[in-house]
């Protein structure tokens, strides 16, 4: 199931893997947070890779890395650490990765609805033709829609809410540091938003001076413009 070798396998494994009993599979079934779980492109493509070449359920970090579109290669420290804290990989001793059940389930969903089209040399109208077809598997199991239907002045409320309650817990700390990352992710965790569109909603926020922000130790502090 190796990309190196043959991409088109790491998608016929996704396939035995999910739905190697299409008899009994019911996705009506499937839990609200599952439909939730919208990823962005290099998100999904992330995952995918750790499939690909997971060995016995893991993959090194270096390895998923090392062979990403060069785009995404970029990023990979940054995507990897955000699957970890979405609880869709699970960080390893030794520098490896699990991608969890969770993880699993949002790939395939994910790959249902992506627009993403493969460039490598290796098959890619096959490897294509194989993403296509789950989009044909079962209907009921596409991201839900909503994850991109929240319109910004909603954003502003519930991102506003989540970042006061932050400050509050921690001025009673008697440390203010509010990260970026960390409300985001409070967000995510209650609201149904695709990372795209909450990246693109908090670089408005900047832009329109609604937030500042600052970057320290490579962590991105922000404050609302009172």
């Amino acid at each position: 199931m190796f990309l190196s070798q043959r991409p088109v396998d790491c998608v016929i494994s996704l396939a035995d893997l999910f739905f190697e009993d299409s008899s009994t599979y019911n996705p009506g079934l499937r839990g609200k947070e599952e439909l939730m779980t919208k990823l962005s492109t290099e998100q999904m493509l992330y995952l995918l890779f750790a499939v690909a070449y997971s060995t016995d359920g893991t993959v090194k970090k270096g390895d998923v890395k090392g062979n990403l579109p060069a785009d995404v290669k970029k990023k990979a420290d940054q995507i990897c650490e955000d699957l970890c804290q979405q609880k869709l990989l699970e960080s390893l001793k030794g520098s490896r990765l699990a991608v969890t059940e969770l993880g699993k389930k949002a790939l395939v969903a994910n790959l249902q609805t992506t627009d993403y089209k493969f460039e490598t040399a290796k098959g890619p109208k096959m490897l294509n033709a194989l993403l296509s077809c789950f989009k044909l598997v079962s209907p009921e199991t596409v991201v839900s829609s909503a994850a991109d239907e929240m319109d910004f002045e909603t954003f502003v409320e519930k991102f506003k809410a989540i970042y006061l309650q932050e400050r509050k817990e921690q001025e009673l700390r008697g440390v203010v540091a509010i990260r970026t990352k960390e409300v985001s992710r409070k967000f995510r965790e209650k609201n149904q938003v695709s990372q795209d569109l909450l990246d693109k909603y908090l670089q408005k926020l900047k832009d329109e001076g609604k937030v500042f922000a600052v970057t320290e130790k490579e962590d991105e502090l922000i404050q609302w413009a009172e």
